[in-house]
């Protein structure tokens, strides 16, 4: 009972108190991208899962200036940060359901060519 007092004082909160998980949408360097959909609205969303053994020290560092980076910019442009969750082994970034595939696939299915150089 204390335990579960510490952790509402402290803010701390389950994902999967508030989001269900469904299939896996893409992966990438940092982990699994899954739809989602949120318990009280039944909004749908995507939740990128990412383990944070598989992090070095920098990349932990580059995730979560993402993740304050996602939550100051507000652009049309941009996908919506709604969420973050953290406990000893992951981190999990609530964001925006974009469906379409991602942006590669966009691009090759409209000719789009740019040499890689200046892509990167």
């Amino acid at each position: 009972m204390w335990i579960d007092a510490v952790k509402q004082a402290i803010g701390f909160a389950n994902l999967l108190d508030f989001y269900e998980l469904f299939e896996t949408l893409g992966k990438g360097k940092y982990g699994v991208v899954k739809k989602a959909i949120h318990k009280h609205s039944n909004k749908q969303c995507a939740v990128k899962l990412v383990k944070k053994k598989d992090l070095t020290i920098k990349d932990l560092e580059l995730l979560r200036r993402e993740i304050e980076v996602l939550k100051v910019c507000q652009h049309p442009n941009i996908i919506r940060f709604y969420d973050v969750f953290e406990n000893q082994d992951y981190i999990y970034i609530v964001m925006e359901l974009l469906t379409g595939g991602d942006l590669f696939r966009y691009l090759q299915k409209r000719e789009f060519a740019i040499p890689e150089k200046r892509a990167q």
